[in-house]
């Protein structure tokens, strides 16, 4: 038990104050682009007519049009990871391991909205 209460106050220690303004960063951008891909199947069904788009092409478009918000999605959570590791991880490293991972999960959740919404 001390060795837990010792790790989470190195940690915190480590990432100083930042860590809750990163955390908020990172669902607000997260939120954001929920909030994107929601507008853009809004836009794409009443732009259709009630005609019907195939869920994959309607993916493609929606994610396009929230491109701006996946990438600052992405550098926030780099900065958080950042944070959370007092940068013992270089943002290159993290970038090179995790930047596809991010963007699948984003792609994902996009088709899941989509899904949802269409």
């Amino acid at each position: 038990m001390m060795w837990k209460i010792a790790t989470v106050m190195a940690l915190l220690l480590l990432a100083g104050c930042g860590l809750g303004q990163s955390l908020i960063n990172a669902g607000a951008e997260n939120e954001q682009y929920k909030a994107c891909v929601l507008n853009q199947v809004e836009t794409l069904s009443a732009n259709n007519g009630g005609g019907g788009v195939a869920v994959e092409k309607a993916t493609e478009i929606v994610v396009a049009a929230c491109k701006p918000q996946e990438d600052v999605y992405v550098v926030s959570m780099t900065d958080l990871v950042m944070t959370m590791t007092g940068s013992m991880v270089s943002k290159e490293k993290f970038l090179e391991d995790e930047e596809a991972n991010l963007r699948r999960d984003l792609h994902d959740m996009a088709a899941n909205l989509v899904t949802q919404n269409l």
